[in-house]
């Protein structure tokens, strides 16, 4: 075993207890400061390949792989998006220490948002070893895998704003 394949399992395992956790409680909602986490993870992954890869060595089934993996978490983040459940807030809350991000209600997606993101991460796994034995490298970097759960949490984020700013025109 690899460095890099302990790092990224590692990480994969992260991702899952943080994500699961997040799934399954009510967490307050501020669009805003959603879309901050996969701009931040979208930049953090290209860096990342950007040291692990060069593009001279990238391949047709690399960019494949790659746009494919992006499309489906692009998608799942939609269905989790889609199933979230909101209640709104008797109290606005503040969302951290900014106090530009308020809450007017809270989401979570539950226990069918947690499978869905196991579904995620089995097939990235799955993806990376088929992928690997096919002579693909860039589906192995690290930063594919910031790539893809910022794909999720953007697509997410997106059917979120969209629920809410619906919601909120029914309810004026």
């Amino acid at each position: 075993m690899t460095v890099q394949t302990l790092t990224n399992a590692i990480l994969i395992l992260l991702l899952i207890c943080w994500v699961g956790y997040r799934q399954l409680t009510w967490r307050p909602v501020s669009i805003a400061k959603m879309w901050r986490f996969p701009a931040i993870m979208t930049v953090v992954g290209l860096v990342t390949i950007g040291q692990q890869v060069k593009p001279s060595s990238l391949t047709p089934l690399d960019i494949a792989v790659v746009a494919g993996e992006l499309v489906l978490s692009l998608g799942v983040g939609a269905w989790m998006g889609a199933i979230a459940h909101f209640r709104r807030l008797e109290n606005p809350v503040q969302v951290g220490k900014d106090a530009r991000y308020v809450a007017t209600y809270e989401s979570r997606t539950g226990v069918l948002g947690m499978v869905l993101w196991v579904v995620v991460i089995g097939i990235r796994i799955g993806v990376d070893v088929l992928a690997s034995a096919a002579g693909s490298h860039l589906v192995t970097a690290t930063g594919v895998i910031f790539l893809v759960f910022a794909a999720n949490r953007a697509a997410r984020t997106a059917v979120f704003a969209a629920r809410l700013d619906r919601h909120a025109a029914l309810a004026a």
